[in-house]
């Protein structure tokens, strides 16, 4: 059961932990607004995480496995990130630490969470890692019909994810104490720049889909 246990949150943590969209905006979002709009942009993955990991354990995946759902979810993440990225872009920040700093960024909760949820929810590589990895080893449990240990599997997996966003908000939030607001600026520029990458990498995705399906 400890093997188990850790081996699932060492999943979680393998899915939460590579350089992406979601990662990139809890940085971005830490850095301008401090660790609650970060954390808030992690819930937001997360539960668009659950919602794809109750869809695999009562059998909806195939669903996620239709060509025109693919499609739309990466075009809507194309103009998110695209839209993040080039707002941030052409923001014009005034980098201070203060505290009504603090307080301004309490107003952007809401919105890290909403941002968050539609990023992780139409990231090509979140759908394919849910349907694809954790629906095998989701089915394998399943097959033995061991409903606990499919129950330990999701959850551990769920708090690995979590684990991760809240150190990685965490850090942020601390580490722009220790650099100026020249460099803050400068990372939140190549944040932007990175979100604009992934949404335009997601939009190219999915025309390909789409032109591949149309041609069969």
């Amino acid at each position: 059961m400890v093997v188990l246990v850790v081996s699932s949150i060492v999943l979680g943590l393998s899915i939460a932990a590579p350089v992406g969209p979601i990662n990139i905006e809890i940085m971005r979002r830490g850095l301008t607004y401090g660790f609650w709009s970060a954390f808030c942009v992690g819930l937001g993955g997360m539960s668009s995480d659950l919602l794809l990991m109750a869809a695999m354990f009562f059998g909806a995946g195939v669903f996620l496995t239709w060509t025109w759902v693919q499609v739309i979810l990466m075009l809507v993440g194309c103009v998110v990130l695209v839209h993040a990225g080039w707002t941030s872009l052409r923001a014009k920040e005034e980098w201070r630490v203060e505290e009504g700093y603090e307080r301004h960024s309490k107003g952007q909760a809401l919105l890290s969470y909403i941002r968050g949820v539609v990023i992780a929810g139409t990231n090509p590589m979140n759908l394919l890692f849910w349907i694809s990895i954790y629906g095998s080893v989701l089915s394998g449990a399943l097959q033995e019909e061991n409903m606990f240990r499919s129950f330990i599997i999701s959850s551990m997996v769920f708090l690995g994810i979590g684990l991760w966003n809240a150190n990685l908000a965490f850090f942020v939030h601390f580490g722009r104490y220790l650099v100026n607001s020249s460099l803050l600026k400068w990372i939140q520029g190549i944040a932007s720049l990175v979100l604009i990458y992934y949404g335009l990498k997601f939009g190219w995705i999915g025309i390909s889909v789409l032109f591949n399906s149309l041609a069969l």
